[in-house]
């Protein structure tokens, strides 16, 4: 595909994604040389079709910040196709900067594949569940739970149709613990008032933390260098209870943790807000909240820095 414009960070690095959805099935594209994506902030590409012509796409990006495959994890991507149009994806897998193969199963289909990069069309209105069984590496059982991230694009025929698409990752742990979480994407822009950026400097949950309840959180460096981050926690006042960096976070490199790991120091039990705060480094960030058998995620929210 030629692109028209930057992808920015993550699609001009080795994160770029060189593939393109199949051209022989849903069209998800325009035959508009003149194409305008600029509504909602999307961008525009060249998309070459099997029938030897140009077709042209709107397309927006994001990442799934924190990828558990395999092992005791039961993970999957829903997505579906707005009501306006079909729609293209690219879902391809990364650990610290480096593609790796899934096995995956989408559909009706029984057979894995493996590749790192997992490419479909949806006609309008068309959902699709793709299940992320483990690594490759590790067929047949997935014994070992994979972490990483997820970068997708999305390629529409319009920038309305790109405006509306929401995937969501789904972790499940049952039967050892009945934990279901869905998680959103962390968008690379705000590209319309229903995808708001997931990438910025800083970010903020609120969760409570006690004897039985737990806050985790995963980090994705967006930034272009190695970075650590720093993690403050207020307590029901507003008062800085505690306050540490993680280790160093490689480039589009994902790390997970739980709270009590990064900050040593005792907490206060009950609600607390958590920041993690990159200075100028960029970030997308999920939070999650664990409760011996229960499980949610938190809402997380671009977060101002103090006033001077």
């Amino acid at each position: 595909m030629k692109l028209l414009h930057l992808w920015g960070l993550m699609a001009s690095t080795a994160m770029g994604l060189y593939a393109m959805p199949p051209t022989t099935g849903a069209q998800y594209w325009s035959t508009d040389p003149n194409l305008d994506c600029s509504a909602f902030h999307a961008l525009i590409g060249e998309i070459p079709l099997a029938s030897g012509g140009k077709g042209y796409s709107c397309f927006v990006s994001g990442t799934f910040v924190w990828l558990a495959a395999g092992g005791s994890w039961n993970t999957s991507i829903r997505i579906d196709a707005p009501a306006s149009g079909a729609i293209g994806v690219d879902l391809g897998f990364f650990q610290d900067g480096q593609r790796f193969s899934m096995d995956t199963v989408s559909g009706n289909s029984s057979v894995p594949t493996s590749s790192n990069l997992v490419s479909f069309a949806l006609s309008a209105n068309q959902p699709l569940e793709i299940h992320l069984l483990g690594a490759s590496g590790d067929a047949p059982r997935y014994s070992t739970t994979q972490t990483g991230l997820v970068y997708a694009v999305f390629h529409c025929p319009d920038a309305v149709t790109c405006a509306t698409v929401l995937p969501q990752l789904l972790y499940s742990f049952a039967p050892i613990k009945p934990w279901s979480l869905s998680v959103p994407l962390s968008w690379d822009t705000s590209y319309s008032p229903f995808q708001s950026t997931g990438i910025g400097p800083r970010w903020s949950a609120t969760g409570i933390n006690d004897t039985t309840h737990l806050i985790s959180f995963a980090i994705c460096n967006q930034s272009r260098v190695e970075t650590t981050f720093t993690v403050r926690v207020f307590d029901s006042n507003g008062s800085l209870v505690g306050q540490a960096t993680t280790p160093s976070i490689p480039v589009v490199g994902t790390r997970g943790f739980l709270l009590t790991d990064v900050i040593r120091t005792p907490l206060p039990a009950g609600i607390l807000k958590v920041t993690v705060d990159g200075g100028s480094s960029l970030s997308s960030v999920t939070f999650l909240q664990f409760d011996g058998d229960s499980a949610t995620s938190l809402q997380v929210a671009y977060d101002s820095p103090p006033s001077r």
